[in-house]
């Protein structure tokens, strides 16, 4: 499998979506909520989804897809296939339902096994596309992008968000302790309410670390293969990948600040 190719469709997919996406934006919003009031979907979520799976389909008829919207019109393709797609078609429903440009679309193709072979975040009010390929490095808008140099937690600006169910999560997991303690141990920190554009975010230099719990492989996934080819690292909050992979726990970091980062998450 080229994956360069690979990488080309899930680029032309993240750009037909924003394509879709930008007109829809400072517009009023008809939302739907899932599985909470603090978990919502928009006709733009639903539209940028439309416009992504055609694309992909037609590029790859071979492989799965796992959407948060559900793949619509394409329920029960690609079972038992090698390669899914992972599908986020608005990674900040919230920013983009309150006309926030901070959102993104995020796809990725990753083995069974949840390793990501390929990583497409997009941000269509910005105009800034991520892009990485397994063995290819990384880039913004086609120019390679790395990790930040920086070594000092105190000089670290990282990021994270909570998790829509935070209202009825022990404290141990709504991360408003975790948020305190680093807060007291870097720099900064920002909360932009995208996962993946956070970790495009690591994976160019622009913040030295992310962790979150409670997100999902369509959130992550793509950022994940960004910042591995960016020089990054990226683990649960064990230090090993698994849960990172499926979005339950991670850490990402520019390798340097990695051990503090999960020191302060320990504390």
């Amino acid at each position: 499998m080229n994956l360069q190719t690979v990488r080309s469709a899930a680029e032309q997919a993240a750009l037909r979506a924003g394509e879709v996406l930008r007109p829809l934006f400072d517009q009023p919003h008809q939302e739907q909520i899932k599985s909470n009031i603090y978990d919502v979907v928009t006709e733009g979520d639903l539209a940028a989804e439309a416009a992504i799976l055609p694309v992909l389909k037609a590029a790859f008829p071979q492989f799965g897809f796992v959407s948060e919207e559900g793949a619509a019109g394409f329920s029960g393709d690609g079972v038992g296939a090698e390669f899914l797609w992972h599908i986020d078609p608005i990674d900040g429903t919230t920013n983009f339902a309150n006309n926030i440009p901070f959102f993104s679309i995020s796809i990725a193709l990753a083995d069974q096994a949840l390793n990501p072979l390929v990583g497409v975040v997009y941000m269509p009010i910005l105009g800034e596309l991520f892009s990485a390929a397994q063995g290819h490095g990384a880039t913004l808008n086609g120019k390679p992008i790395h990790v930040s140099g920086t070594v000092d937690m105190k000089r670290a600006v990282m990021s994270s968000g909570f998790p829509t169910a935070r209202h009825t999560l022990p404290e141990d997991q709504n991360n408003l302790k975790q948020w305190r303690d680093m807060l007291w141990a870097v720099r900064d920190l920002r909360r932009f309410g995208s996962a993946a554009l956070d970790l495009a975010y690591v994976a160019c230099g622009r913040l030295d670390g992310f962790w979150e719990r409670h997100i999902h492989s369509w959130d992550c996934l793509a950022g994940i293969c960004l910042i591995q080819e960016a020089g990054g690292t990226v683990t649960d909050y064990h230090g090993v990948p698994e849960r990172a992979l499926t979005g339950a726990e991670v850490v990402a970091s520019n390798s340097l600040l990695h051990a503090g980062m999960l020191d302060v998450l320990h504390g």
